[in-house]
């Protein structure tokens, strides 16, 4: 017992996070359709649940701050907050710091993975991106 305790607290520290970032263009390429990207963004958040149901830890999704990256360590223990809805969030934040709410090419895909610990802690995450486009 004391070595899966162990265990839990070593994937809290080391791999459960959340990662956002705006990447601003200095020379914008037109989209086909001749809209201008300013910047891309993608945000990226892992879960982990042992057994695939019971909730480790979580990052937790990127609210607040005034820089374009998202680097501070906010974990949540005991609860799931990998969702859609939470980079959603997070993309809203991002379109507020950079003045546009404008996206083309979003992209959201969710993975789960449980076979590196032999299928009992699954790490489910889920990766938003998408160009942010200059306001009309």
């Amino acid at each position: 017992m004391k070595k899966l305790m162990y265990g839990i607290a070593l994937l809290a520290i080391a791999g459960c996070s959340s990662y956002s970032e705006i990447a601003r263009w200095d020379k914008p390429v037109p989209t086909n359709d001749g809209d201008v990207p300013v910047a891309s963004f993608v945000t990226q958040n892992f879960s982990y649940q042992l057994l695939g149901f019971i909730p480790l830890c979580t990052g937790l999704p990127w609210t607040s701050g005034n820089g374009d990256i998202c680097d501070e360590f906010n974990v949540e223990m005991f609860a799931d907050r990998a969702t859609v809805n939470n980079n959603m969030v997070s993309l809203k934040h991002a379109l507020n710091r950079v003045g546009s709410h404008r996206v083309t090419q979003l992209r959201t895909c969710e993975k789960d993975d449980s076979d590196w610990s032999l299928f009992i802690v699954n790490r489910h995450e889920v990766r938003t991106s998408c160009l942010i486009l200059k306001d009309k």
